[in-house]
C-alpha cells in the first residue's frame, strides 16, 4: 500500500484542522493507495476511483 501526502501539508509540525483534511483510499489501474490531502487537492482525487476515509482508518495503514 503506498501512501501519499499532499504537498500542501506543511510537514514543519503545524497541523492542519481535520475539517480542512480529506484522507482517502484510492484504486488507479488495480493498485490502491491512501492519501492524505487538503481540500485544494480533493477535486484531483475525485477524478480517481475513491473512497473516502476516516482518519482513524488512514492512521491504521500508517501502522501496517
Amino acid at each position: 500500500m503506498k501512501i501519499k501526502m499532499c504537498n500542501h501539508i506543511d510537514v514543519s509540525g503545524i497541523r492542519i484542522e481535520a475539517s480542512q483534511s480529506v484522507y482517502a483510499l484510492c484504486t488507479v489501474d488495480e493498485n490502491q493507495f491512501v492519501t492524505y490531502s487538503c481540500k485544494k487537492c480533493f477535486n484531483e482525487i475525485k477524478e480517481l476511483d475513491h473512497q473516502i476515509i476516516s482518519k482513524e482508518e488512514f492512521e491504521k495503514y500508517l501502522n501496517q
